[in-house]
């Protein structure tokens, strides 16, 4: 029986068990890849922001025209 990979809403009446093992190992396996996609977004998000803010900060604090004391 062949599967459309990108069709999850196939009707699971007529499978073989080793049919529905396979597609329960495939819906877990997107469903734990979303999550680690998801994850590494966050990740990403929190050091971009803090890496942006540690350049604002930067150009910020520089001071071309400061006095020598």
């Amino acid at each position: 029986m062949q599967f459309d990979h990108f069709n999850s809403n196939q009707d699971d009446g007529l499978m073989s068990i080793e049919d529905l093992r396979a597609l329960r190992l495939r819906k877990q396996k997107i469903e734990s890849e979303k999550k680690a996609r998801k994850y590494i977004l966050e990740i990403n998000k929190k050091y971009r922001k803090m890496r942006d803010n540690k350049s604002n900060n930067f150009f910020k604090n520089m001071k071309p025209f400061k006095k020598a004391a």
